[in-house]
């Protein structure tokens, strides 16, 4: 009798252990900050829910970032490939327009790309950019629900994995 006492002290106290640690240590992340103003090269402002419908992938990045130009390739073979099943990619530069639009000129690309605010990098930290690093994406499903976050490089596979099951 004193053993089934002592172990069921024991169960107690590490269930009591286990919730306060969870209390501690996994505190519930923040909903995301609002979506800032987001505009085209030619100024015109754009929302996410534009794209409502389709598997967003959106991208941040920088012409001065190495991987974020590294990767932006793929992007475009897979909006070429899949944007018929509703496949979008949507870049946010977090540059200076006018050298946004110099990259471009030299690297085109067939999806949008925006440029938005001094809200962007803190709104990217709140859709999972934990690190406050580019390149980042996240993938939003069809009904615009975050589903995916990645901070670096985001390779084509990875892509592939990450949107295959949402495109059917």
């Amino acid at each position: 009798m004193t053993r089934r006492l002592v172990y069921g002290l024991l169960a107690l106290a590490a269930l009591g252990a286990g919730i306060l640690t969870q209390r501690l240590f996994f505190v519930e992340a923040p909903p995301p900050l609002a979506e800032p103003m987001l505009v085209d090269l030619e100024g015109r402002s754009h929302a996410l829910a534009e794209w409502r419908g389709k598997v967003v992938v959106l991208n941040f990045w920088a012409t001065w970032c190495p991987p974020c130009r590294e990767e932006m390739p793929a992007f475009v073979a897979l909006q070429q490939e899949l944007g018929y099943k509703g496949l979008q990619f949507v870049g946010v530069a977090i540059d200076d327009p006018g050298e946004v639009r110099s990259y471009l000129a030299k690297h085109p690309v067939n999806y949008p790309i925006l440029v938005g605010d001094a809200g962007v990098p803190a709104w990217a930290d709140s859709l999972g950019n934990q690190l406050s690093a580019l390149p980042f994406s996240v993938v939003f499903d069809r009904d615009g629900r975050k589903v995916h976050a990645q901070t670096g490089l985001f390779r084509r596979a990875e892509v592939l994995d990450k949107v295959g099951p949402l495109m059917d």
